[in-house]
């Protein structure tokens, strides 16, 4: 929404000034609109807590239901639809995002885990990107067509939605929690081919279908009480909050107003930005090829370490923007390897390693857990950037920095590698704790 920022924003003062006849100053159009972009934040935190089954279902039928909120807030003049169709989206990608990296990693076989894991940051990318284009002044970006531009999202869903029902279960919750590894095994069978069903596997489905059995899924309260989950649990939460505050969303957020606030003119800063999200979009493409060819560990490592050098990178030449006349294409180049360097790692890793770390029991929960952080991250962004902004300028990334290295030395200590590994053995390796040997 930073491209319709002051459409949207006009037509605010617009609707209140015909309906209520108040005026707003721009201090309190900045606390409206606050309230606006921390509503989608606060549902998403609450949506990631009701995963289920159903959820991925239910999260299309909410955005299916946003849409039209969108398209008909600026025809009836109501501020509150804008409100419901945000609540909504916040709702629905909070119950989505907490389900999708688990089905991926159940219905994915163990070669191709990764790749599929990247399907998720992909999709997201790629929906940024979109979002970006279609809201251009050019397009569906200016004073009168703006509602169709936050709308237009609800024919994509309308799609996802039709095709959910075409989708088949995945087979590990079909033995672990409907008992049916008959019908697991067919699930398999659809979607690695006849042939992929050999001897040793269906006497092992039909071996662990006692033990299957008796699982129940873990709540919340239950993996945070068990000590073994600590480790695993804390990793996955911070490293979703190191995806989150890692200054991704502070580039995307503000991109606009961050590259004015360097030099660049309106219409050339939304023109640099849909090429950062072009950039971002090719380098996520390349997580498909990488992720499955590479370790996870060294992978998360050196990317967080790319990031906080290439954000302090940035910090230094903003500081001294004023002194060269060609500073600001050095700042837009370090925004560009930022991009390139989260890509390879903070920004696709979190998505997936947790339903790489947790068994199907405790899956579910945990993937909430990791989910919140990312969300709380957003929020943090969120209501405290603008205010870094104002008040250390040129310095306004380096909080961003320090969580990248912060991050970096954690995942050196604690992460182990998943690749290639099945979840078992690794849950095992860090069953422990901090006191696990990871290596």
């Amino acid at each position: 929404m930073d491209f319709q920022l002051p459409q949207i924003q006009q037509w605010c003062r617009k609707v209140l000034t015909a309906r209520f006849g108040a005026t707003l100053s721009t201090e309190e159009m900045e606390i409206l609109w606050a309230s606006v972009v921390t509503s989608t934040l606060l549902m998403g935190m609450v949506g990631c807590f009701c995963g289920g089954i159903l959820s991925s279902k239910l999260g299309s039928t909410l955005l299916l239901f946003a849409a039209p909120c969108f398209l008909f807030c600026r025809m009836a003049w109501s501020i509150e639809l804008l409100y419901l169709g945000r609540l909504s989206v916040g709702l629905a990608l909070g119950l989505s995002l907490s389900v999708i990296p688990m089905y991926l990693a159940e219905v994915s076989p163990l070669k191709l885990r990764g790749a599929m894991g990247v399907l998720l940051p992909l999709g997201i990318t790629a929906g940024v990107v979109l979002g970006q284009v279609v809201t251009l002044d050019q397009l569906l970006g200016d004073k009168d067509l703006w509602h169709f531009g936050l709308g237009i999202g609800g024919l994509l869903n309308f799609i996802c939605f039709v095709a959910y029902w075409w989708m088949p279960e995945s087979p590990e919750y079909l033995c672990s929690f409907k008992n049916n590894p008959e019908e697991a095994l067919k699930v398999i069978r659809k979607l690695l081919g006849q042939n992929s069903v050999d001897g040793a596997l269906e006497k092992q489905i039909r071996t662990g279908f006692g033990i299957a059995q008796k699982s129940k899924g873990l709540s919340v309260r239950d993996i945070l009480t068990d000590g073994k989950y600590r480790l695993p649990l804390a990793l996955l939460f911070l490293m979703n909050a190191g995806c989150g505050l890692s200054g991704i969303n502070v580039i995307f957020s503000y991109s606009v107003s961050t590259l004015q606030r360097i030099g660049i003119n309106s219409n050339d800063a939304k023109l640099f930005s849909v090429g950062f999200g072009c950039i971002n979009l090719a380098a996520s493409s390349c997580g498909l090829f990488l992720m499955d060819r590479f370790n996870r560990r060294p992978m998360m490592l050196i990317s967080c370490i790319a990031c906080g050098v290439t954000l302090l990178l940035n910090t230094t030449v903003i500081y001294f923007i004023n002194e060269v006349s060609w500073l600001p294409m050095v700042s837009v180049g370090a925004i560009v390897l930022f991009l390139l360097s989260y890509q390879t790692g903070v920004g696709q890793i979190p998505f997936f390693i947790g339903a790489e770390m947790f068994e199907i029991e405790a899956r579910s929960s945990a993937l909430a857990l990791g989910t919140f952080g990312n969300w709380l991250a957003n929020l943090i962004i969120v209501m405290l950037f603008p205010i870094v902004q104002h008040l250390w300028g040129a310095f306004a990334f380096l909080p961003s920095s320090i969580v990248c290295f912060a991050l970096a030395i954690f995942v050196y200590f604690y992460l182990p590698e998943t690749r290639g590994r099945i979840v078992s053995d690794t849950a095992l390796l860090i069953s422990k704790g901090f006191k696990s040997h990871i290596r």
